[in-house]
């Protein structure tokens, strides 16, 4: 069967047999309460720090503490999924977390190392509304939420929006650039789409995206942009350089249009966080509660409104005025990326990085 792993999304669509397993469960948020779910205990999330950790616990822990009081969330931070994953590896002899957040590039490689465990409907009866494209091919932890990679851009620099990548190679923006180099999620979003600028199957060979991104390098003032990608921007640092859509959207409006977010004519890429169980979790019963309400429709159109992430369930309705500004699950021009290929290749891409790229 088809998932997430794949390249490439058909339009969403609630099937019957998700109609069916929707009624056959209750449906709705209150799905897991109904069929026993404990309501008392703690829950112990890894997730992102910053605006996300901010966003989410406004718009989605705050309302599950309300709906089930007796259940703490602990959030423990990370800037990036492979800060994550470094401390899952870590505890994996004694866990200490429960429910994992991350990208699904770095969960997969979660999965291939035995960090998480299998989730279904009867554990989490709301994944009946999360699509089987959006489910891990395995049975692991499902989509929880999607974004997109852009160009992040100085809107006064660029009174219209820019429509290339080629524009980060531009002699004109030279010391301007912000590049967030691998691991992160940006920088090997980056390799695969110059590569496939290039003519080049990134699953093949980098060799041609590396000397592009050779030529790049000495426009680049910054591969680790501080406090991050979207203040280098507002605070005139750099005036153009790679993001998500959903934090640009949001600094966007904090920022009074200060900066603005792209895709190129060319594609993109998704980013796509999954939701995980970890295997041998303290707090194992609690977590899927937490799970469960995570993927309620309340929780995703929620999130999206506060921080303009895609839903990954059918049932989630949004206010025409968000939906027009998160990324569009079925946009034939954003593809997703071979996670599977990249969970493999993603130390080999960092240290190609540091070797031929990173060279200041």
């Amino acid at each position: 069967m088809k998932s997430y792993t794949r390249r490439g999304f058909a339009a969403l669509a609630l099937t019957a047999a998700s109609a069916l397993a929707l009624s056959a469960c209750g449906g709705g948020a209150e799905a897991g309460k109904e069929a026993g779910s404990p309501t008392s205990g703690e829950v112990n999330l890894i997730a992102y720090s910053g605006i996300w950790e901010e966003q989410y616990t406004k718009a989605v822990i705050e309302p599950f503490k309300a709906k089930y009081p007796d259940i703490k969330i602990n959030f423990v931070s990370k800037r990036s999924s492979a800060e994550m994953l470094s401390a899952l590896q870590g505890q994996k002899g004694s866990p200490g977390t429960d429910v994992a957040i991350m990208d699904n590039s770095v969960s997969t490689t979660g999965n291939r190392q035995g960090l998480f465990e299998k989730l279904d409907t009867s554990a989490v009866p709301n994944m009946a509304n999360v699509p089987e494209k959006f489910r891990n091919k395995d049975g692991y932890g499902p989509v929880a939420m999607l974004d997109a990679v852009g160009l992040v851009y100085d809107t006064a620099t660029f009174p219209t929006a820019p429509d290339s990548w080629k524009v980060l190679w531009d002699p004109a923006n030279k010391g301007k650039v912000n590049i967030v180099a691998p691991p992160s999620l940006l920088g090997i979003s980056l390799t695969a789409i110059t590569a496939k600028m290039e003519g080049e199957d990134y699953t093949q060979s980098i060799e041609k995206a590396t000397a592009k991104l050779k030529e790049l390098a000495p426009s680049v003032q910054s591969f680790a942009p501080n406090p991050d990608e979207y203040q280098s921007v507002i605070t005139g640092q750099t005036v153009i350089g790679l993001g998500q859509n959903a934090r640009a959207q949001y600094y966007s409006d904090q920022s009074k249009k200060k900066i603005g977010v792209a895709v190129p004519k060319e594609g993109s890429v998704y980013q796509i966080n999954t939701i995980n169980l970890v295997k041998g979790a303290p707090h194992s019963a609690a977590a899927k509660t937490f799970i469960n309400y995570a993927l309620s429709a309340e929780a995703q159109s929620a999130f999206a409104k506060a921080l303009f992430y895609a839903p990954s369930v059918t049932n989630a309705e949004l206010p025409a005025e968000v939906k027009a500004r998160v990324v569009a699950t079925d946009n034939p021009d954003i593809t997703a990326l071979d996670i599977d290929f990249l969970s493999k290749a993603r130390d080999k891409w960092t240290q190609e990085w540091k070797r031929q790229i990173i060279t200041k």
